[in-house]
C-alpha cells in the first residue's frame, strides 16, 4: 500500500490472521480489506483482479496440489500481472519432523520427495503459535522442481528465482545455520 497500490485485499482460511489483518489495516489507515476463505475457493468476483499477488511464507506447504492453486493464482491476476512468492524453502522441512545433524537421528529426516502428507498431531495456530484441540493438520512436501513447474504450466512466467539463507521460522537449525537455503524468492509475471 505504501509504494502506492490504490486498494489492497488479503485473503486466508484463519480467524485470527484475518481479525489481526483487519487490525492492523485501521492502525495503518490503509485501504485493505480481507476475506476469510481457503485459497482455492476464492470467488469468481476476483478474477483478473489484482495487478500483482504476494504469497507470503508457509503458504505452499498446505495444498496437496500446486497446480490447483497456481490455477487459482493465475485466474486473479489481470494479463501482465505480478507475483511474488517469498516463501520457505523445501530444505528447512528436512528439520520439520524433529531431525537434527548434532543428534545424526537420521529416520527423523522428511524425504525432500516425500509424497504423501507429513501431519501434526494437534492442532497449531500458525498465527501466535497457539496449540488448540483438533484434529490432526496436514502438510506436504513440494520440491523446488514442482514449485516452478506449477508456476509455469498455469501461465506465469518466471522472471527471477533467489535461494536465502534467511530462516523465516526464526527457528535456524544451528549446525547449518547459512549453510543451506532456508528461503527463497520468486518473482513472475502473467503472459
Amino acid at each position: 500500500m505504501r509504494l502506492g497500490a490504490a486498494e489492497g485485499v488479503g485473503f486466508d482460511i484463519s480467524d485470527a490472521a484475518i481479525l489481526e489483518a483487519k487490525e492492523l489495516a485501521v492502525i495503518a489507515n490503509a485501504n485493505a480489506r480481507f476475506v476469510r476463505t481457503n485459497a482455492l475457493e476464492i470467488d469468481a468476483t476476483y478474477n483478473g483482479y489484482f495487478d500483482f499477488i504476494y504469497i507470503s511464507q508457509g503458504s505452499l506447504q498446505w495444498f496437496p496440489d500446486l497446480n490447483d492453486y497456481f490455477r487459482v493464482i493465475s485466474r486473479l491476476l489481470k494479463q501482465n500481472g505480478q507475483i511474488i512468492i517469498f516463501e520457505i524453502h523445501p530444505f528447512k522441512y528436512f528439520f520439520e519432523n524433529g531431525f537434527s545433524f548434532q543428534k545424526q537421528n537420521y529416520d527423523k529426516l522428511t524425504s525432500y520427495f516425500e509424497t504423501e502428507p507429513n501431519h501434526y498431531p494437534k492442532g497449531l495456530d500458525y498465527f501466535g503459535n497457539v496449540e488448540y484441540e483438533s484434529s490432526e493438520g496436514f502438510w506436504f512436501m513440494h520440491k523446488v522442481s514442482e514449485i516452478i513447474t506449477a508456476i509455469l504450466h498455469n501461465g506465469i512466467e518466471i522472471e527471477t528465482f533467489d535461494e536465502y539463507p534467511l530462516d523465516l521460522d526464526g527457528n535456524p537449525e544451528k549446525d547449518v545455520e547459512g549453510k543451506l537455503p532456508f528461503s527463497y524468492l520468486i518473482t513472475g509475471k502473467k503472459k
